[in-house]
């Protein structure tokens, strides 16, 4: 009911922020706020829904919906309107990492750049780290060589992604950032719109979105904050706790409400969470409760190695399984990275219960998929000569190396983007009857599809059409040993058609360009979410946050795992680790385990485990010790037995 100025919430981990800001939201147009001055922001498309739907169901009767987003796609939508003063066209794509990488290899290879102890993943984080941090990548004076690296490659970089009309997801940020600054009249039209302003997961937020968010909210600063300093586990990637442990210092006279009853958990974990936390120095001091009951105390496992702790792992989901009448979507396992899940997946595989990995390959980066959005590219955007040069030889077209050479080097020579010098290939000395033919004809191709993609609905039987003009399928087919292989590859293009023909039912105005910015735009973690119960959840610590299961167990919670080597030699590197720890706590609904080694593999050798130091700081009242070796229990031996027997009857008369 704080509508005017600025307020900063700190909700504690399952305290129910969604409600908060969708009810405040509702709150403020039932109070006659206009509903397009409210705007919400993010970070994920799936958040972003939820708030929509259920904003929708509170504010009825014709009073518009407010603006909901997330930061990418505010931004997104404020560039498309107005980057052409930045020296930009509208049609800009967007280039995912994969691509980005792409940019710097050909860098790096055009200035002789070839010192293999530097990776074009390493200078794109560092270029990343500097754009979210807004400050100019400079070769000081005592810098490390990669630092000295980026700095030569950066204006390279930039210069390449602008000529092409591209931009990285940064750039998203840093380039409205940027319009705001130097163009007033344009911050003046969106701090108009935008009165009233709500971030959620604002212990998130770099350098840029602070800056951004800080701007827009302007004199008015109408401005709301969600968020949980105790759930900051992102500093690696440019997040800066500071942004929420300074709100109140940075907009004076600022309303403070905490958040502190959990929806979500017994009392034993959040005990047990509390414990941890509290020994962080750099937080707003805040204690989870509950109103659920005390629940089943948490339960500590010491394995004899990486092998038996799965095993054992496995064992306890089965017994659960029975023991609960749980599905397996109930149940999660949470450990440091995705690197660590293979002794799970055995040892699950072995006991056949199913199972999904949270984080592997995302449906969007395969071939398949990467070649098809390779063309939408350049037919959406004639200046995207990276994705030009990919769909050149996918399927091949008799343009080799050479010939791309000779048609890169007419293109810059006449100031052309790469595609218009395929047109005129014809007429390019050097050329090859057979490459020049086959370079204005795929002109030609992107040509007419533009045309059709512009002109006409059903985009699914255009881009089917594509398909099938330039014999893609026979190309996939050959191209993989197994009829199986190729198969599973054909039905995913099948699958990204079909995925343009659910963009096209959803939207007013559908177009080519909307459909490649919602691929770019969609969250990873989506995919798994969407798919239904696959089974057992493996995901690591940083995949879960915002999600929670019945019955979580916590994997590998050793030194130099958690906190992570790298972590140990600093108290905010500390700090850090204990929030991650605390994020897979206050993921637990009902039962929570938390499992350790005696010793693990470590680069082929069998390594002592020291127990992690957070384990020893939840309160002993609240855990329980486990071991595999207890001494049974008769009648819960003969329940058990039972219980099975009358599952098998159940399935046997189904």
């Amino acid at each position: 009911m704080h509508t005017d100025g600025p307020l900063l919430i700190l909700a504690g981990a399952g305290s129910g922020k969604t409600r908060v800001i969708t009810t405040r939201t509702a709150y403020l147009i039932h109070s006659g706020v206009s509903a397009g001055s409210v705007l919400a922001v993010t970070f994920t498309n799936k958040a972003a829904r939820e708030m929509q739907e259920r904003v929708r169901s509170m504010v009825k009767g014709g009073k518009g919906r407010p603006v909901i987003s997330t930061f990418h796609s505010l931004c997104l939508r404020i560039l498309r309107r107005e980057i052409e003063p930045l020296g930009y066209r509208k049609d800009f794509t967007i280039y995912d990492t994969s691509e980005q990488v792409s940019v710097l290899r050909n860098i790096m290879s055009d200035i002789k750049f070839y010192d293999r102890s530097f990776k074009a993943e390493s200078i794109l984080e560092r270029i990343s780290r500097t754009k979210n941090d807004f400050a100019p990548l400079d070769a000081a004076e005592g810098a490390d060589p990669v630092e000295e690296a980026s700095a030569l490659i950066y204006p390279r970089y930039h210069e390449a992604m602008k000529s092409m009309n591209v931009l990285d997801f940064d750039d998203l940020l840093l380039l409205t950032l940027k319009l705001f600054r130097e163009h007033p009249d344009v911050l003046d039209k969106y701090r108009e719109q935008y009165r009233y302003i709500m971030v959620d997961e604002y212990q998130d937020t770099n350098r840029v979105q602070y800056d951004f968010i800080k701007l827009l909210a302007g004199e008015r600063r109408n401005l709301c904050v969600v968020g949980d300093d105790d759930q900051s586990i992102y500093g690696w990637r440019g997040a800066d706790i500071g942004n929420i442990l300074n709100f109140e210092k940075d907009f004076p006279g600022t309303v403070t409400v905490r958040l502190e009853q959990n929806y979500r958990s017994f009392d034993h974990i959040l005990k047990a969470a509390n414990g941890v936390i509290r020994n962080n120095r750099k937080r707003m001091e805040k204690s989870l409760w509950t109103e659920r009951g005390a629940g089943p105390k948490v339960n500590i496992f010491k394995a004899t190695d990486t092998e038996d702790e799965a095993d054992w792992v496995a064992d306890r989901i089965s017994a659960i399984k029975l023991e609960r009448d749980l599905s397996y979507k109930d149940i999660a396992v949470i450990y440091r990275a995705n690197t660590f899940s293979r002794p799970f997946e055995e040892a699950l595989r072995r006991q056949r219960i199913p199972y999904s990995v949270v984080g592997g390959t995302s449906y969007f980066e395969r071939k398949e998929i990467k070649d098809l959005a390779a063309y939408l590219k350049i037919i959406s955007n004639p200046s995207d000569n990276l994705s030009l040069l990919r769909a050149v030889n996918a399927p091949k077209r008799g343009i080799g190396p050479s010939a791309l050479a000779v048609l890169s080097g007419y293109a810059q020579s006449n100031s052309l983007n790469l595609l218009d010098a395929f047109g005129r290939a014809a007429d390019v000395a050097g050329l090859g009857q057979k490459a020049a033919a086959s370079a204005v004809a795929l002109f030609e191709l992107i040509s007419r599809y533009r045309d059709m993609f512009n002109n006409g609905r059903e985009m699914d039987k255009t881009l089917k059409a594509l398909i099938d003009e330039i014999d893609y399928r026979d190309y996939i087919t050959h191209l993989y040993k197994t009829p199986e292989a190729a198969y599973r590859k054909i039905e995913n293009l099948d699958g990204f058609a079909d995925s343009i023909a659910h963009y096209e039912s959803k939207e007013l105005s559908p177009s080519i360009q909307g459909f490649l910015e919602t691929m770019a735009l969609t969250d990873l973690i989506e995919e798994k979410e969407e798919k239904g119960d696959q089974g057992v959840t493996l995901i690591s610590f940083h995949s879960s946050k915002g999600l929670e299961f019945p019955v979580v167990f916590i994997a590998g919670t050793e030194e130099e795992l958690l906190p992570h080597k790298k972590s140990a030699d600093s108290d905010d590197g500390i700090e850090e680790e204990r929030r991650l720890f605390y994020v897979g706590i206050t993921r637990a609904m009902n039962e929570l385990y938390i499992t350790y080694t005696d010793h693990r593999l470590k680069y082929g050798k069998e390594t002592p485990s020291v127990p992690s130091r957070y384990i020893g700081e939840i309160p002993a009242d609240v855990t329980k010790m486990l071991d595999r070796h207890e001494e049974s229990d008769p009648e819960k031996d003969r329940a058990y037995v039972k219980k099975l027997y009358d599952n098998l009857m159940a399935k046997l008369a189904e």
